[in-house]
């Protein structure tokens, strides 16, 4: 599969330097994004679906308190949670559903990541959305941070579509359209230019992203 790695990393960015004039400029401004990495694991995913639709920070809250109450974040934890449970350690009804019926499907499918590795982007993602509460975004920021391959856009992601408008629109609100037509021109390094402005983004909101 085409995926990079924290050892070929900086050596896409270099690519990307010298063929694209704007990542060129994000890259004397910010110097090199980080290697966002999560493990191709049940909690990586765990972590990716609580982060629909908040704010970094809140997820890692939320995350954080459910860990602590679980003691460790795996399907059978999860499953003994209910939905109260869930609720007082910040993790909406709708969120707490698919936690559990992704718990169901590794207990039925202990080799679903595993599985994700032999797989293409296309077939990859396919069997990410086959699981209920995983959307276009969920699976491909997944595919991005966690099995890693080169060539992603995670769809409708709100903070790589205003840091595209930032940088490469003088700040005119685009669409998830404009945005991903854009991102075309970095095909078949889209996952690290998505970097660039992920980190351009942070940099100038002042956010803190801990994988």
């Amino acid at each position: 599969m085409h995926t990079f790695s924290k050892h070929t990393f900086k050596k896409h960015c270099n690519a990307l330097r010298v063929e694209h004039p704007i990542i060129a400029s994000l890259h004397e401004r910010d110097g090199y994004p980080p290697f966002w990495k999560r493990e191709n694991n049940f909690v990586s995913l765990c972590k990716t679906i609580i982060e629909q639709q908040v704010s970094l920070a809140s997820a890692k809250s939320s995350y954080e308190r459910l860990e602590r109450f679980c003691g460790e974040i795996n399907p059978e934890n999860i499953l003994n949670v209910n939905e109260e449970q869930f609720r007082a350690n910040g993790i909406t009804r709708q969120k707490a559903r698919y936690l559990k019926l992704l718990s169901e499907r590794l207990i039925s499918e202990p080799d679903f990541f595993a599985s994700l590795t032999k797989l293409n982007n296309m077939e990859a993602k396919e069997k990410l959305i086959s699981l209920k509460g995983i959307g276009h975004w969920t699976a491909n920021v997944y595919m991005l941070v966690a099995l890693n391959r080169r060539n992603i856009y995670p769809d409708f992601d709100v903070a790589l579509i205003n840091s595209i408008a930032h940088e490469a629109f003088e700040g005119r609100k685009i669409s998830n359209d404009e945005a991903k037509q854009f991102m075309q021109a970095f095909d078949p390094l889209q996952s690290i230019a998505t970097c660039y402005f992920y980190n351009a983004y942070i940099v100038r909101k002042k956010i803190v992203f801990v994988p």
